[in-house]
């Protein structure tokens, strides 16, 4: 297999946003990605939030564009990295300081901790995507499949490219029994992130318990 040819530009890509979202326009300045990248502009934190909304959307769509024609899985995971840290940035210090508590109460396995810390950030920021993300993570592991679901598609009604989201449903529609939702929803994930291990595997298994051995 080829190796990525866009792993160097999308280590700046990855410096770019970071300090472009979280820092400023100096920090962003001084990490700007090669002129060959197609990555729009970011404004800095003092501008509106509709515009920092825009650049985010408009970053998120030249990254999952990257992510759909990567060449490799190193590749792929570069790419990732980055999406990652847009989707981190909830913008809020309210925000952080509540998902960073949660995190540890999850650590600890403190759930009803967690869950309550999670439901304040919701409340707090409900544009902020993760925020929902965290809270269907705990009702998975309490194994309320019900109010998980009802989390993730409230992250995907504000990030529905979330790949991450998408494989969560896949796998709680496999485990209710609903494998054709879950083979459909695997390979949404897939026209996402074609490099993704877990649902690449998960798309042969559902394929032929769904579909049959001939397929």
């Amino acid at each position: 297999m080829r190796s990525c040819r866009v792993s160097g530009a999308l280590s700046a890509v990855i410096i770019a946003a970071c300090a472009t979202l979280t820092v400023g326009p100096s920090a962003a300045t001084a990490a700007e990605p090669p002129h060959h990248t197609k990555l729009p502009a970011l404004k800095p934190l003092n501008a509106p939030k509709q515009s920092l909304r825009k650049a985010r959307v408009e970053l998120l769509a030249s990254l999952y564009d990257q992510l759909k024609a990567a060449e490799s899985e190193a590749g792929s995971e570069l790419i990732v990295a980055a999406i990652e840290k847009v989707w981190s940035q909830s913008g809020s210090d309210t925000a952080n300081v509540l998902m960073e508590r949660a995190g540890l109460a999850i650590k600890a396995r403190n759930y009803e901790l967690a869950t309550s810390l999670l439901q304040a950030l919701t409340e707090v920021e409900p544009r902020y995507a993760e925020g929902w993300n965290q809270l269907a993570t705990i009702y998975f592991l309490r194994e309320d499949y019900e109010n998980a679901m009802h989390q993730l598609k409230r992250v995907l009604a504000l990030e529905p490219h979330h790949f991450k989201a998408i494989e969560g449903l896949s796998i709680i529609l496999r485990e209710t029994g609903r494998k054709k939702a879950a083979l459909k929803a695997t390979r949404q994930v897939l026209a996402i992130y074609p490099h993704l291990k877990t649902a690449k595997q998960a798309e042969e298994e559902l394929t032929r318990e769904v579909e049959g051995q001939g397929i």
